[in-house]
């Protein structure tokens, strides 16, 4: 996933404060007495998937940093710059949510969410998209970027409350979809 360098940096801080060892490669324990070792390895255990997962996310939050940016070049091209509200804040029915782009369109406003393929995400602009989806004839149009269109999850939930189109759609797809 290219995290190497990330993970070594976060799996020796969360070795040390699961009281465990790094050498740059490797999360673990020596010097255990025999009835320690069920704690140790639960420590071991514990501190691995702890790193692993800071590192994830870290990609995560990295790899959607991308692909927002990458949206707003496109909407900029299609649009112009003056029309696009970048991280834009929309009232829906019963909330106020934080959409990634927002471009006002011959009289709308079209919404754009980055998304990327794991459920939370998908969850997440779910939870968004039908809050302004309940807005009723006056909601605003919701589009939903896709990263990795074929690894997403939950395609038809996300389907129902949005436009779907992959980020890498050309950019006559992306002034159709507002």
């Amino acid at each position: 996933m290219g995290g190497e360098k990330t993970f070594v940096r976060i799996a020796a801080e969360v070795a040390e404060r699961f009281g465990v060892r790094f050498d740059r490669n490797m999360i673990f324990e020596m010097e255990v007495k025999q009835d320690e070792l069920v704690v140790v390895v639960a420590a071991v255990a514990n501190a691995a998937k702890t790193a692993v997962e800071n590192t994830a996310m870290i990609l995560a939050t990295t790899e959607h940093a991308d692909a927002r940016a990458d949206l707003w070049e496109k909407l900029d091209r299609v649009y112009g710059h003056g029309a696009i509200e970048k991280k834009a804040k929309v009232r829906g029915s019963s909330d106020n949510w934080e959409f990634d782009a927002a471009v006002k369109v011959q009289g709308h406003l079209a919404l754009f969410e980055v998304i990327s393929p794991n459920a939370n995400a998908v969850n997440s602009a779910v939870t968004k998209f039908l809050d302004i989806k309940d807005m009723g004839d006056n909601a605003h149009k919701r589009i939903a970027v896709l990263t990795k269109k074929d690894k997403t999850p939950h395609l038809p939930v996300l389907g129902r409350t949005a436009t779907i189109i992959p980020i890498t759609a050309p950019l006559d797809v992306f002034r159709a979809a507002a």
